[in-house]
Formats: C-alpha cells, structure tokens, sequence
C-alpha cells in the first residue's frame, strides 16, 4: 500500500491508535508527501481533528510549515505527544510559540527537563505569562521548578508577553504581590524592574501596566528616592500618559533628603511645553513644593516653568504665574528676559500678575498685533493653453492621473484646436495616454466619461485601431451609451456637452472651447470669453449650449462696466446677447428660487438611527432641507442638472462639479453636509470635505448661509485635519468685512446645545488664535458671544469656553453682552462657573 493511501485511511477513519506508530516509521522524503496531502486536503475535503495536529507537528519541516498546517484554536492531545516524542521530535519544536501555546509552561519545562528542546527566554515570558488560564494552582506552578521564580519570572519585565491579561479573579498584579508577601521574590527588584519594562520597547498597554503595578505596590518614599533615576528616565518618554503617574510619585519623595533636583529639573523640561493639563498642574505642584524648600533652585524653577505659557489655559497660567512672582527675583535678568519672551503668549490676568517682571508696561487694551499677517488662501495665476501638438501629447495621460480641476477643459479645448492635425504618427505617441485612460476602467465620474470620450474620438479619427486602443475600447462603453439611470444628473450634461464636441469635431468645425478656465481655480475672463464669441461670430456659429453655460457661469464678475464697453464694441446684437447672464444681476432670478442661488436651505435639528450589529442607535442630527427633482427634460439648462445633482460623486469629481458655478455653489455644499457632516458620530468622506472646503476658499467669495453650517460642522470635526483646515478658513476670513462672525457663532452654538459636538473640540482650535491682532480680538469676541446666546444649559468644558470670553473681554475693553449676562444669571449656581462668572460679572461692573 502506498505511504499516502495508508494515511488516507488512518486519517478518513479515525484510527487514532495506529497514527504514532505509523508516524515514527516514516522517512523524510515520506514525510515530505504526507505534509503536501494535508496541505492540498485540510480545509478543502478533510477537517481538522487530533490526527491532522499530530501529523502536522511530525511532518513540518520549519515551525512557519508548522504555523500553516496546524490550526491555532485545535486543542492538542497531549498524551499521544509524549508518545511521539520518545520516538521522535522536531528540532524547531522549542522555538514554536504556536505549539507550546497549547501545551502550557509546565509541560513545556519538562519536554525541556528531558532534553526535548530548548526554550528561549523570550517564549518562557509568554508561556509563563499565560499560565493564569491554566488550571494549574500558584503552587504547582511556582514551586515546581527552582527556576520559575528565581529567573523566569523576571523575564516578564523583559519580553513582550501577555502579562496584562486578566482571567476571571485572576492577574499578575495580585499574584506579584501575593509573592512579595510570601517572601518568595524581592519587592524592591519588582519595583525596579516594573520601570525597567517601561523603557523597553513594548506597546502603549503594556507601559501603562507596568505604571500602574509600581504605583499598585505602593512604593515608599525611601524607593521612590532609590529608583528615582528610573523614574526621571520615563519622563523622556513618548507617551505622555505615563508621565502624571510618574510625577505623582516623584512629588511624594521631592522635598526629601537626597532627591535630585538638578538632576529632576533637567529631565523635566519638555514637559512644560505639553499641552495636557494634568501633566502642567502635577508638574507645577512639584515646582511649588521645591521652590518652597529649596531657595536655591528658585531662578531655575521660574525658567523651567516658562513655556507652560503657550498654554491658553486661564487657571494654568495664573498658577504659573504665581509661583514666578512668589519665587522669582524681579531683578534677575534671567527671569525678565525669558518673561519678557513669552510676553505675546500671556492672558490679561497673567500680564497684570507679572506686570513687575515686564521691561515696559503692556497695555492691554491694545489687544494684540495690528502687523499680524495672514497667508493668502490662493494667488490666482494664468492657465496657459497647450500650445503646440507635441505639448498635447506629454500632456494627454496627465490628464487621466491627475486632478487638477482645470485639466478636463484643457483636455478638450487642444484637441479642438489640433483635430485637424493628428495623424497615425501621432496616434502611436498617445498610447501612454491610452493606457492612463485604462487604469479609469473601473471607475466612474468625469474621468471616466472623458476616457470614453477619447477613445470614442480616437476610433473615429484613426484608420486603424492600434492594438493598444483596441484592448481599452473592450472596457469601455461607447460614449452615447455612457451615461445610465442612476449616472448622477450633472454627469449626464457633462456626457451631452461631450457629444457636442465630438458632434462639432465630426464635421471637422475649428471653434474655440469657450468653457475653458484662463485663471486658476477656474476663473474664465471676460475679455477673453468675448474674444472667443467673436471667432463664433465671423463663423456664423451657435455656440454649442452646455459649453456656453459653462463659460458664464464661470466667468469671473470684476470689472464689468469695463467688460461691457469691450462686449459691445466687438458683438453685435445677438452674440452680445449670450453675455446676459453675467452682466445682468438678476438673470437668474426669474428661473431660480434664490434658496439655490444665494444657499439659503432652511435647516432641522432631528436624530438619524445609525445601526451596527444588531443595535440601534439615535444621535443628534442638523440637516438641510433641500430636495431634487429626479428627471428634468432633456433640454433644461446646466443650473437645473447641477442643483439636482449630488448622490453618487465622490471627492475626485466634487471640485470639478463646484467649479462648474461658482457662484452658485450652495447645493453641492448642502447636500455634502447633509451626507457627511450632519451629526455627531457619522463622518465619512473627510478628505473630501476638507479638499472641497479648501477648493472654496481659493474662490475668493463671500459666504453664503451654506457656507457658514459647512464651516461650522468642520470646526467641530474631530479630524484633525478638516478642522485644522476650517480654522485655518476662520481665522482668514473672520476678519473680512463680508464675513459674518454672529452667523457662525449661533450655528455653533445650535451644535453644542444639539449634542452634535463638545465644547472642547472648539475651544481646543481657539487656543492658539487668541490675540492674533486687534480685528481678530473683536472678530473672536462676536463668535464667542453668538455661541454663548445659544447655550442654553451648562455644557461639558463650557468653563473654558466662558475663560476665552473673559479674556477677549478684556483685550477689546468690552461688556458682558446683555443676553450673555442673562445666561451666566441661570449658571451662577454651577459649582465649576462660579469663579469665571464672578469674573465676568467684575468685568461688567468694571466697564459700566
């Protein structure tokens, strides 16, 4: 019989009595055709059972052949193991966590005890550490072999293992403990050792464990001065929250003989410049207790404590500066140069506390910088047209990759102006660009459209198909069949305005594309879309409709009396007529509701049900009220495919379809928001808010209703970068005389109030903006005022929110505004306001 059928029928049959012995006789190369069998049946015809894990651990030849065959969760049969062994074992079999896992540590020491392998240091750790599932007791496990506990035990500390685990009542904290108590392990090598694992390389989890086992022993005070320099070193970490539990501990033994200051102060100087506000108020405590009892180190703790003034915290920097005019030497030069450099940094409070250490008096009611610049969002610049056939064909597969918004209009106006140029030369030169165009074969939205459209064009123009465009005409459709039902409406003007052109380079017409951008982001001037209509003009030509649509709208509304005396000189009656659109106002308002064209869209508060699993849950929503049509006539003008469009495009297409009119932008944000900003958990698709909300800023425009709920909602994001990028937007156009600071406000206090998002999201993006310059304090201070008229319940961190008030009060010399009194009036009696509102109420008295 074959080696292979004798296992076949072992295995088929479960002849569990007859696999040892038929495994010890086999030889390599056998075991080398037994391993393929279970390789190519396991998981396909056969099952695993206790026949499969022993022929796997016989016939591996490496553990990761192991690791393959054999399945994790598969309990192992021990008892045929050691019966397997006698005969035969592996040589890797010491170095397999994946089969010792299933062993135990117990029975793994005493394979090793009989020499059938050698465990490394690392897998003890982690056979010792999963012991707590076991059912063996502490005894058993402890006291069975002399070196579990005088050197096993303590590779814990060193290896990443699963010492974290708790099962049910039992954890190695306690039994740690219980072993200290025996007197069976030395406490303070535990100790020393638990700090020692946290400077090794382990997970943020198993740092904490350790922080947390060491703070569980309750160390002395004499221990904490031994091990101090292992403590310092942890403050170098990267994880930040290691560092309060830390302090707490060194804040217990600083004011003892023997502790280091120096030693301290110097390990803690990057922690001054954190922004967590426990870490500075523990390290203040510290900095308090040690200038209090050591004069000596005073200078050194006033300049230590500095850079927490970066942080906008009101009660932090009154705490810092209180302990720099307790301790500090007015007369050092030291302590006024390094007060005098944080200066900018300080809040009215804290200015008027260090008034003593200040080269000249700060005047508060100067309220910031007046010099403060602010980046330019975007510097338009020219879109220069491919001049030249051969600038089109390094071109062409740019156009498929990348994503400029412009480079679809590009695209088409050169091969309008070079239609009559190509030739089979030419062809064989843009085949890089066939093959970009396929990489598009997948997806969806204008790149795909315009991909179709080119080789729908190229199969025209050529005589022959080339075997590369013939491979990516087989993944395409052909381009009057693009568009479908469900194709998004204003893809399907897109798609006609497409068919026109292809229409128009069928006849072999040279016309100008009109819609095509001059100024970045996508402006198009109006002396040049007029130079254009009078090529149509002298040509007798209609301009094809969705391409004349498109130039208007996006044609760029400056100088327009000037553009007029230029239109009229150069157009007659009818084509002068075409231009209505952008020098007449109210053109669009005969057609429109000016919700569409001035994004005005009333909006609810309601809930959404969200559903994971098998659970439901409602959260807080803010929507728009905006419906579309579902079918319009074939005939209806670009603005009805546009203001009905939305379901469908995704971030690569929604700056393109912004810029088709953008003036008129409010639909496309509205429906965004709604899908993706509207309430507090669901939030998808940032990239694209955050792309889309950048593409608007570079507009140049004034805001519209739309535009201030979109910005309020990415302000409260928690992305970082999205709300990074609203602040970014906020603090340039706050200060803009068609900005609207109270509008912004109340929508952000319609949030908070709502639940839609904490008031720390918010306050985290102010701290860095205060007193950036004077027009910003007052910008700042109607926000604030807005928001703090909507709250009408005390809120989460709504104290901190009240602090930035209280000092944008006092750099612009304001009053409490009068529907804000009213409110702090209801909270007065809120154990966590009542400071910061008698504040506020001192500031009223002040100012009347």
């Amino acid at each position: 019989m074959l080696i292979e059928e004798e296992f076949k029928k072992i295995y088929l049959n479960f002849k569990i009595k007859e696999i040892i012995p038929f495994l010890t006789k086999l030889t390599i190369k056998e075991k080398r055709e037994i391993a393929a069998v279970l390789k190519k049946s396991l998981n396909k015809n056969w099952g695993h059972n206790h026949i499969s894990v022993l022929t796997a651990l016989a016939c591996s030849k490496t553990k990761e052949e192991y690791d393959k065959l054999s399945p994790g969760y598969y309990a192992v049969p021990v008892n045929l193991v050691d019966e397997l062994f006698e005969s035969y074992v592996p040589d890797w079999i010491g170095e397999s966590y994946t089969f010792l896992k299933n062993i135990g540590y117990l029975k793994a020491m005493e394979w090793q005890q009989k020499g059938y392998c050698v465990l490394s240091n690392e897998i003890l750790a982690e056979l010792l550490s999963e012991s707590l599932v076991s059912d063996h007791t502490e005894g058993e496990l402890f006291l069975t072999y002399p070196e579990t506990l005088e050197t096993h035990l303590w590779f814990l500390f060193e290896y990443n293992s699963d010492i974290t685990y708790n099962y049910h009542q039992r954890n190695w904290k306690d039994i740690l403990k219980q072993l200290i108590l025996e007197n069976k392990i030395n406490r303070f090598r535990v100790l020393k050792s638990s700090l020692y694992a946290v400077n090794q390389n382990f997970s943020k989890e198993h740092n904490t464990w350790f922080i947390e086992l060491f703070s569980y022993l309750k160390p002395s005070t004499g221990e904490i001065l031994d091990l101090q320099d292992e403590l310092f070193l942890i403050l170098q970490s990267s994880q930040q929250s290691l560092f309060v539990p830390v302090l707490k501990m060194i804040s217990q033994a600083c004011t003892e003989q023997g502790f280091k200051t120096w030693d301290f102060l110097k390990s803690a100087e990057v922690l001054a410049g954190l922004p967590g506000k426990n870490i500075l108020n523990t390290l203040l405590q510290i900095a308090e207790k040690i200038a209090k009892n050591n004069a000596e180190f005073r200078e050194e703790i006033c300049l230590l404590v500095m850079p927490v003034f970066l942080n906008k915290d009101a009660a932090i920097q009154t705490k810092t500066a209180k302990i720099i005019t307790k301790c500090g030497d007015s007369s050092s030069d030291k302590i006024r140069e390094a007060v005098n450099s944080y200066s900018e940094s300080f809040l009215t409070d804290t200015l008027i506390l260090l008034e003593q250490f200040l080269s000249e008096k700060k005047n508060i009611d100067t309220g910031g910088n007046d010099n403060h610049e602010i980046r330019v969002w975007h510097v338009s610049e020219p879109i220069a047209p491919i001049k030249t056939i051969n600038d089109f064909i390094f071109f062409a597969p740019q156009a498929f990759i990348k994503n400029e918004p412009w480079y679809f209009d590009l695209f088409l106006d050169a091969l309008m102006r070079f239609d009559a140029e190509i030739n089979e030369e030419h062809w064989s030169q843009l085949e890089p660009a066939f093959k970009a165009a396929l990489k598009r074969k997948n997806g969806e939205g204008m790149h795909h459209l315009l991909a179709a459209f080119f080789i729908s064009y190229a199969l025209m123009k050529q005589e022959k198909a080339s075997p590369v465009l013939y491979e990516v005409k087989k993944e395409f459709p052909a381009l009057e069949n693009w568009a479908g039902k469900r194709t998004p409406l204003i893809f399907k003007a897109y798609h006609r305005f497409l068919l026109d052109i292809f229409e128009l380079l069928k006849q072999g017409k040279k016309l100008p594309l009109l819609s095509v951008p001059d100024q970045t982001p996508c402006w198009i001037n109006i002396r040049v879309l007029t130079d254009k209509l009078k090529i149509y003009q002298e040509q007798k030509e209609k301009p094809m409709p969705f391409d004349l649509q498109k130039a208007v709208l996006k044609t760029k509304k400056e100088n327009l009396d000037e553009a007029l005396r230029y239109a009229q000189k150069h157009l007659d009656k009818n084509y002068l007529q075409l231009l209505n659109p952008v020098f007449n106002p109210d053109y669009y308002k005969s057609t429109y509701e000016n919700t569409y064209l001035e994004g005005r869209f009333t909006w609810k508060t309601g809930t959404r049900k969200l559903y994971q699993w098998n659970q439901t849950e409602e959260v807080p929503e803010l929507i728009f009220n905006i419906e579309n049509q579902k079918e319009i006539p074939e005939n209806a003008p670009l603005l009805d495919y546009l203001f009905n469009s939305y379901h469908g495009i995704y971030y690569d297409d929604l700056i393109p379809v912004l810029y088709t009119a953008p003036y008129f932008s409010g639909s496309v944000f509205a429906k965004k928001y709604n899908e993706t900003l509207s309430n507090a958990v669901y939030h998808y698709d940032l990239r694209g808010n955050t792309e889309l909300l950048d593409a608007w800023m570079k507009l140049e425009l004034p805001f519209q209703p739309v535009h201030y709920l979109f910005l309020s909602a990415a302000l409260l994001n928690k992305d970082k970068t999205l709300c990074g990028t609203a602040f970014e937007a906020l603090i340039y156009k706050i200060v803009s005389d068609d900005f609207d600071a109270s509008a912004t406000g109340m929508l952000i206090g319609e949030m908070i109030r709502s639940g839609l998002a904490p008031v720390k999201r918010l306050t985290d993006g102010l701290n860095g903006f205060i007193n950036l310059s004077t027009s910003h304090n007052h910008a700042f201070e109607k926000l604030l005022t807005a928001i703090l008229r909507e709250i009408n319940h005390p809120v989460f961190n709504l104290k901190k929110l009240l602090e930035f008030y209280y000092e944008l009060l006092q750099l612009n010399q304001s009053e409490t505004e009068t529907a804000v009194n009213k409110r702090l009036e209801e909270w007065k009696n809120e154990n966590n306001l009542k400071k910061i509102i008698i504040k506020l109420k001192t500031n009223e008295r002040k100012t009347l």
